[in-house]
């Protein structure tokens, strides 16, 4: 039934899908500004954080503004966003219920970065988050293959304390023949040591018969 249930849990499980960028004006620190958003499912916000700023270094020195609770990268160039210049990446992120949320806004220098004045650029900002989705997802299924391997082998230790009773019973019963096998042997024994004994009463019954014959005939011949 356990089992039964497991397989159940198994296929209810949801499967990752695309991570979809949004693309609305939001507060940061510089203002209301054009930026775009990503939902990262299964991601906290300390390993958004990590994730993401590993993902910038590549493109220069990951700075970090506190009060705004930023992190942005200057005056660097991004392959998948084809600017005509350097662009400065800001990035903020928001922790949800068993996810996270990515915010980023890009200046080209001219303006921030948005679909309706830049759409070339725009979609590389999408491409530049979508492949962050990836390697979120993948830190994320790696975690949770970590966990199932560790339940896996806290199933396979629970097997093994299983098998080792059993071998335990097997054991007792092993014993158990064995010690019934020892007092059936003890029976026969038994029984032919109480036949033996009864030969000896009945011929010690007769020495006593005799014995007080003797006892008996003293005086009677005078």
């Amino acid at each position: 039934m356990k089992t039964y249930q497991l397989l159940i849990a198994l296929f209810l499980i949801p499967l990752f899908t695309s991570a979809q960028v949004s693309e609305r004006s939001t507060t940061m620190s510089l203002g209301n500004k054009n930026a775009f958003t990503i939902d990262l499912d299964g991601a906290d916000r300390k390993m958004t954080e990590k994730l993401w700023k590993n993902y910038l270094k590549p493109f220069g020195e990951v700075e970090r503004n506190k009060k705004a609770k930023e992190f942005y990268v200057n005056q660097t160039k991004v392959p998948a966003i084809p600017s005509s210049g350097p662009v400065t990446i800001y990035g903020r992120i928001d922790e949800g219920s068993d996810m996270s949320s990515l915010t980023v806004w890009v200046d080209n220098g001219s303006m921030f970065i948005s679909s309706d004045e830049s759409p070339s650029e725009a979609n590389g900002v999408e491409v530049f988050l979508i492949n962050f989705s990836h390697i979120v997802q993948k830190e994320v299924i790696g975690k949770e293959l970590e966990e199932e391997e560790k339940r896996l082998k806290n199933f396979n230790k629970d097997l093994g304390k299983l098998e080792k009773k059993n071998n335990g019973f097997h054991k007792d019963i092993e014993n158990a023949n064995k010690k019934i096998a020892e007092a059936e042997a003890n029976i026969e024994k038994n029984l032919l040591d109480q036949d033996a004994k009864r030969e000896e009463i009945a011929v010690q019954e007769k020495m006593v018969e005799k014995v007080k014959e003797r006892l008996n005939s003293v005086g009677k011949d005078n």
